[in-house]
């Protein structure tokens, strides 16, 4: 099956899951993602989802090899000037640049936007940070617990009366909505480019991108000065305990109708059977057993590992995962053979010179 943005070639600085993501999405459509790191500076999900000690240990984070999936690796120093010059020739035959790095990282490094738009004027620049290229905040280092709570998510999560809660870790939900978003601007300026010659620079805030989603909240505030945003729970519905201490979502208003002397699943058939809205609320091994994920869940990628499907289909047809994600430095020496002519003399010369690597260099960072 062609994929849609076969033919589109991104050059990938993006790491965890805002910009990562971005860029696997675009991977899943078909175009050819090249993810650039540092020995010396990896992805930090590769340390985060750290499974073990073992020689390796970089290449086998659950987290790193479901953003990373359908991506082609290379490992260059971006502080050397060898692996700057690099870049720049890649830069020449790509469409699409992704970063998500504290704003100016690359501008130092002579690889911003307008220098990378002099090589290429028909690059699109997705800029992805927590506070966007303007305002006194740009600066910023921003996570997703910060992210929940300047964008105004976390005021509204919880119960009146209670502290504000963050999504966490486990959901981080800036980071996913961002990414979201992020991946539909920028197969639209890429359609754009190849329509004009010219490229674009997208400056994606996370925080203006989560509190986007808030809109009927501000739209109350700016009506009402007195209007303060503040938790409501679930006004028509709630979790609740069942007697084998699991847990359902049901819409149920009556205390009458208690849920806790039954077992979950029982629960939750007896409330459907009646007309009720009403599901399980799923963990991870759930998940794995849930036959409406059949197919979506859990597949095989090309090493054989089992990693987390995609929820889309084209024509009926579910996208799968062509290409595990990449072992650190994988494909250095393809993609420069084949994008940029280079022999053994020169590549040997990169690997000598500690401007190209397949290890971390120092420590486990």
């Amino acid at each position: 099956m062609t994929r849609p943005l076969t033919g589109v070639r991104v050059l990938d600085f993006g790491l965890l899951t805002a910009g990562a993501n971005t860029s696997a999405m675009l991977a899943d459509l078909g175009a050819d993602v090249i993810k650039i790191e540092s020995g010396a500076y990896l992805d930090p999900f590769r340390v985060v989802g750290k499974m073990d000690d073992d020689e390796g240990w970089w290449n086998r984070s659950p987290q790193f090899r479901f953003t990373n999936r359908n991506k082609r690796g290379l490992a260059l120093n971006l502080k050397d000037p060898g692996g700057q010059r690099v870049i720049r020739e890649l830069a020449r035959h790509c469409d699409v640049v992704v970063e998500n790095f504290r704003r100016g990282v690359l501008d130092r490094a002579g690889l911003g936007y307008e220098a990378l738009k002099a090589i290429n004027p028909r690059i699109v620049f997705a800029a992805i940070s927590s506070q966007g290229d303007t305002g006194p905040e740009r600066m910023n280092v921003s996570f997703g617990s910060t992210l929940d709570a300047t964008s105004g998510i976390a005021s509204l999560t919880g119960y009146e009366g209670e502290e504000p809660r963050i999504s966490g870790m486990d959901v981080n939900y800036p980071d996913q909505i961002v990414s979201l978003f992020a991946t539909g601007i920028v197969i639209t300026a890429v359609m754009e480019a190849r329509r004009s010659g010219k490229g674009a620079f997208l400056d994606f805030s996370q925080r203006e991108v989560a509190s986007f989603t808030l809109g009927e909240e501000i739209l109350a505030a700016s009506a009402d000065p007195a209007h303060r945003l503040a938790p409501r729970g679930n006004t028509e519905g709630d979790a609740y305990r069942c007697g084998d201490g699991r847990w359902i979502a049901a819409t149920l208003d009556d205390p009458a109708l208690d849920c806790s002397t039954q077992d979950r699943d029982a629960a939750v058939a007896a409330l459907l059977a009646r007309g009720i809205a009403a599901a399980p609320c799923n963990d991870g091994n759930d998940l794995l057993r849930d036959a409406s994920l059949a197919g979506v869940t859990l597949v095989r990628d090309e090493q054989g590992g089992l990693v987390k499907g995609l929820p889309y289909r084209l024509d009926g047809k579910g996208i799968t995962i062509e290409r595990a994600a990449p072992d650190l430095g994988q494909h250095t020496d393809a993609v420069l053979r084949e994008l940029l002519g280079y022999g053994d003399a020169e590549l040997l010369a990169l690997k000598r010179s500690g401007v190209t690597s397949t290890t971390p260099t120092v420590g486990d960072v």
